[in-house]
């Protein structure tokens, strides 16, 4: 063959290499090419495994068959019918990294060799040929030239070994004539397959980079999602689980072949890794939101449940009430005027801290008659002894300085049972305030904390104020921004999308942006679904009970028919069953109950 021809070929390769990103077909195509610049019979491309020294430090170096071609081999296969024969014995064929073979030495020599005839070689030279190989395919080697593969840092990555060049284009070799069908490599052969050894090594350099810094992206991923559902041990495993559900909701999307989601497909690799990233970041901003609102569990609760506090105020109100019994006693009172006086104080007391206990734990509607209760019981007053200011920080000490403080010096004080101090509001500063430039429409409370006694108790839903309600909700801004400073190349410019979405509802009422339908992609949608359901059923939150699967089925018709999710996408999640395969693999036994589909759609 020509130079100038084995120049096009080379060219062609190149183009090849900057275009394909399947390893395995461009080490094929290389391989191909070699053995026809060659006019080799066979050929194989080896690759250096090496392992993880800081996940298996007593791990061996190891030569992987990765591409295999034999033309004779393969005619004999073909005319056997078993056209993928010789491809199937070949691959995954693993062996230690050692100088005895003839790669094992080219990879470790990082040497050339060239050889007339593989059966003939000197017995006092460190390596010899294996023919076992040749043994299993009924075949005979003869002239080899094994080629080091050297990546860009100058790393062994691999071996190409080229077998029997043919004196004839297209003759087919037989293990009885393989030595006068064959001649060996000539100088200018080895020149031009070091060549294409150095492409292919690009090759495998390139591919492992890129597939190390998927690696490291997807790592770093688990580890942020890990850290917010381990931040929070009753929020643990939603993170991972929402992607799963997605995926079930997803595959059943992609299948479909008639109806409103014809037209959705992920039409690549890429597609489904950027719709699994996004799944998992989709809470990344919850890194940001503190732990304690998060699992508030009652309406007091802030670091610890402020429910103490007012027990023990109540604690000194009776132990007052024991007091003033006794003086009257002492004082020449009748016993049993006092005792019933006593009596009447504490069973009042009971009455009240028992109320106010059952309102600090939340629930479905705290109405404004229980309200006032709690105003009343707040205006008795207790005896406070001692300064109050005393052990607090100096952020603390800051927002005590109040007209409404009382000085040490005016102690004992009167105090109420209840209270909503000034300084138990946290201010919001200009820097607790989202950017405008990202489109958030949420409404933002003026203050960034309440923590008042009377305010938190009378919260009319569930535990949280209105304060951190939108803290939690927060998390969503938080992803977003988060996500928006990241620079992710093109085949994942839709992470931040599907993350940042999931929230949105059908109506144009979610958040953080108000987007309506038309805004809102099919994974998008998908993400909503995925991420309510999973909140539903999860059995691991201290605020609520786990729901069954028709309960948590019959919810989420609830949000389909208030326009919060897809109504198309809700009956697939129903009609393909990704509802019960997730529960079968996510919900407790007790949780799997059955659900009537026809009755939902």
């Amino acid at each position: 063959m020509s130079s100038d021809h084995a120049l096009v070929e080379i060219l062609s390769i190149a183009t090849a290499l900057s275009s394909a990103s399947d390893l395995r077909s461009l080490l094929h195509l290389i391989l191909s090419k070699s053995r026809m610049l060659t006019n080799s019979d066979a050929g194989s491309i080896f690759l250096v495994e090496r392992p993880d020294r800081r996940r298996d430090p007593k791990g061996r170096e190891e030569l992987w068959f990765a591409v295999s071609q034999n033309a004779t081999v393969a005619a004999r296969a073909h005319a056997a019918g078993e056209t993928d024969a010789f491809e199937d014995k070949m691959m995954d064929i693993r062996f230690p990294l050692t100088p005895e073979r003839l790669v094992g030495w080219t990879a470790l020599a990082g040497d050339v060799l060239n050889i007339a005839d593989v059966y003939d070689l000197p017995e006092d030279l460190p390596y010899h040929f294996d023919a076992s190989v040749d043994q299993s395919l009924n075949y005979r080697a003869v002239s080899m030239l094994c080629v080091p593969m050297r990546s860009t840092s100058g790393q062994i990555v691999g071996v190409m070994q080229l077998i029997n060049r043919k004196h004839e284009a297209g003759s087919l070799i037989d293990p009885q004539t393989a030595v006068s069908l064959t001649r060996p490599y000539s100088q200018f052969d080895q020149q031009l397959i070091e060549a294409l050894a150095s492409q292919a090594a690009v090759c495998v350099e390139r591919t492992r980079l890129l597939e190390a810094q998927q690696q490291l992206i997807d790592s770093m991923i688990t580890l942020l999602a890990g850290a917010i559902d381990a931040k929070s041990h009753h929020t643990g495993g939603h993170c991972a689980r929402v992607p799963e559900l997605a995926f079930l909701l997803a595959r059943a999307a992609d299948a479909e072949t008639e109806g409103p989601l014809t037209d959705f497909r992920f039409a690549t690799t890429d597609d489904w890794r950027e719709f699994r990233i996004g799944a998992w970041l989709h809470d990344c901003g919850k890194i940001t939101t503190p732990e304690y609102v998060v699992d508030k569990a009652t309406k007091l609760e802030t670091n610890y449940n402020r429910i103490h506090e007012i027990r023990t105020r109540f604690e000194v109100l009776l132990r007052d009430a024991w007091i003033e019994r006794l003086d009257a006693v002492l004082a020449g009172g009748h016993p049993e005027e006092a005792d019933r006086v006593y009596a009447a104080t504490k069973a009042e007391l009971e009455e009240d801290f028992a109320f106010i206990a059952s309102s600090n734990l939340g629930g479905e509607f705290f109405d404004p008659q229980k309200v006032e209760r709690l105003s009343k019981i707040a205006q008795r007053t207790w005896l406070r002894c001692f300064d109050d200011r005393l052990g607090l920080s100096w952020e603390e000490q800051q927002r005590r300085c109040s007209e409404t403080d009382i000085a040490a010096d005016h102690l004992p004080a009167l105090e109420h049972l209840l209270a909503d101090q000034p300084w138990q509001v946290i201010p919001r500063l200009p820097e607790d305030r989202p950017d405008s430039k990202y489109g958030f429409k949420m409404d933002v409370p003026e203050n960034l904390y309440n923590r008042g006694e009377i305010y938190n108790l009378s919260v009319s839903r569930g535990t949280l104020t209105d304060e951190e309600r939108y803290k939690i909700n927060e998390h969503i801004i938080q992803t977003i921004v988060m996500l928006e400073s990241m620079p992710f190349p093109e085949n994942l410019s839709r992470v931040c999308e599907y993350a940042g979405s999931h929230h949105e509802t059908m109506d144009g009422r979610g958040y953080p942006r108000k987007l309506n339908a038309e805004d809102l992609s099919v994974p998008s949608r998908i993400m909503a679904i995925a991420d309510i359901f999973e909140a539903l059923t999860a059995a691991d939150r201290p605020y609520k009970k786990a729901k069954t699967l028709s309960e948590s089925v019959a919810i989420l018709a609830g949000f389909r028919d208030r326009k919060h999710i897809d109504a198309d996408l809700f009956a697939l999640f129903l009609r393909s069953g990704a509802y019960r395969d997730y529960a079968e693999r996510f919900l407790e036994p007790g949780q799997i109950d059955a659900v009537d589909v026809e009755k939902f759609l």
